[in-house]
């Protein structure tokens, strides 16, 4: 357990002072693997485009689900389940915040397609559901309404 945590602590230190050096930037070793224009689209559809998709199906099998309104934006709990056989990926975006895409989740063959998240809102908006099955994109959506002064993304 104490050699555990010394290699913990050695790898910590070194890759802070990395960053602090500048020799490494962050992004490039936490989130090597993202296309970051994926996280700036705009739409479903920008997201779609950024993710090598050319057209979705809006589909009642993507099941979202959370709290109908919420007193604060900072925090909303959500579910998304996709009953779509062999779903292999699932997106969230938030319509209304600045930056609406909000988490992706890669989801390993074999396992439910089922997602309990909590995410940030700035005002009332649609939330939707991407999810890819077998090369294909399907979408759900549901309304959280945020009370105003909601404290959430501004």
């Amino acid at each position: 357990m104490k050699r555990q945590r010394r290699d913990l602590l050695r790898i910590s230190s070194a890759l802070g002072l990395a960053f602090a050096a500048g020799i490494l930037k962050p992004s490039e070793v936490f989130a090597a693997g993202w296309d970051h224009k994926l996280f700036d689209a705009k739409t479903v559809k920008e997201a779609l485009l950024e993710l090598g998709g050319d057209g979705f199906s809006t589909s009642d099998a993507v099941i979202l689900s959370g709290p109908e309104m919420v007193g604060s934006g900072s925090v909303v709990p959500l579910s998304i389940e996709s009953k779509i056989p062999q779903t292999d990926f699932i997106a969230v975006l938030v319509q209304k915040n600045p930056l609406p895409m909000t988490a992706v989740f890669n989801i390993p063959a074999g396992t439910d397609a089922m997602i309990s998240t909590r995410i940030k809102m700035g005002e009332t908006s649609t939330i939707y559901g991407l999810v890819r099955a077998e090369g294909k994109y399907y979408v759900g959506s549901t309304m959280i309404k945020v009370r105003a002064g909601g404290g959430g993304c501004g």
